[in-house]
């Protein structure tokens, strides 16, 4: 087996790639490579080589870096059944908080090397693929309005991170949408916040999720309805503080394996695939069961 490691150096902690090469060399019959991003969406162009090099060999892939790179390693892979993925967390990593809170047992690289290999779902949707979860509404608009200014070079990062979450909170227009869920369809709904998710943590610490089970081939649905400010912080704040039944009088909570969406208008809208970015006029995500040979680290190691 082939082990290639992909490290986005914006992401890890400074110095990691020659971090892990160090600890990759005391690993005897090791088979491997190193690659570092150089740019955003390079994880995809390197996943790509590697698989259309290595094409008869068997691949495992690690993610050195947080969900975005992940996403965008997926979104690289043809036929994701050929290969094995791994995850060795920096910034927000969502998806792993399914099987624990401490990070330090996915970043111990022996252990993934020798790890376990277990199925779990993942989300094809017309916009790519995505491991943890996929939304649209006040939030996914706010970090449009982040990504904007970040461009222009206005303010630090964290007077653009507050300027975004107001915008979400008071300024977000209320938007109609056509949606498909599994025992339900809605058209002209007003909607501020959709969120549909294979895991049950987004952004870090919002738990959203009624299903945290990852190979049962459903999600979790959580939107809010065209509510007021007051709402929409309040869902907010339910959901980071984990209190599913103060979250169930704000927004909608259910299950399903599937979600369709497009603005009633036919306008285009703003889609966040595990933190990544895209501009759609229609929405398709269907839960993938057991798609993905993911690694779970050997904790007796």
């Amino acid at each position: 087996m082939i082990h290639v490691f992909i490290v986005n150096p914006i992401a890890c902690e400074m110095g990691y790639a020659q971090k892990l090469r160090n600890t990759l060399e005391q690993i005897p019959n090791l088979h491997y490579y190193v690659f570092s991003t150089r740019r955003r969406g390079h994880e995809k162009e390197i996943v790509q080589l590697i698989c259309r090099f290595f094409d008869n060999e068997e691949l495992r892939f690690y993610c050195c870096g947080g969900s975005g790179t992940m996403r965008n390693m997926l979104d690289g892979i043809s036929d994701i059944s050929k290969v094995e993925l791994a995850m060795i967390p920096f910034g927000t990593c969502d998806f792993l908080k399914v099987f624990t809170d401490d990070m330090s047992f996915f970043r111990d690289v022996k252990s993934l090397i020798y790890g376990e290999v277990v199925y779990v779902d993942y989300m094809s949707t017309n916009l790519g693929k995505a491991l943890n979860s996929v939304s649209f509404g006040a939030d996914t608009d706010s970090l449009r309005v982040g990504e904007d200014l970040r461009s222009i070079g206005l303010g630090r990062r964290y007077i653009n991170y507050w300027i975004a979450s107001f915008y979400a909170a008071f300024l977000s227009p209320k938007k109609s949408y056509d949606l498909k869920f599994e025992n339900n369809t809605m058209s002209n709904t007003r909607v501020t916040i959709m969120y549909f998710g294979n895991g049950s943590v987004i952004g870090g610490r919002f738990h959203v999720g009624l299903n945290d089970i990852v190979d049962d081939g459903i999600g979790s649905y959580c939107y809010v309805k065209g509510k007021a400010p007051y709402a929409r912080l309040m869902a907010l704040n339910s959901a980071a503080r984990g209190d599913e039944k103060k979250l169930s009088k704000y927004a909608q909570l259910s299950t399903g394996r599937f979600l369709k969406a497009r603005r009633s208008n036919g306008a285009a809208f703003n889609v966040e695939l595990d933190g990544e970015l895209f501009t759609t006029v229609d929405l398709d995500v269907e839960i993938v069961r057991q798609g993905i040979k993911f690694i779970l680290p050997n904790r007796g190691l």
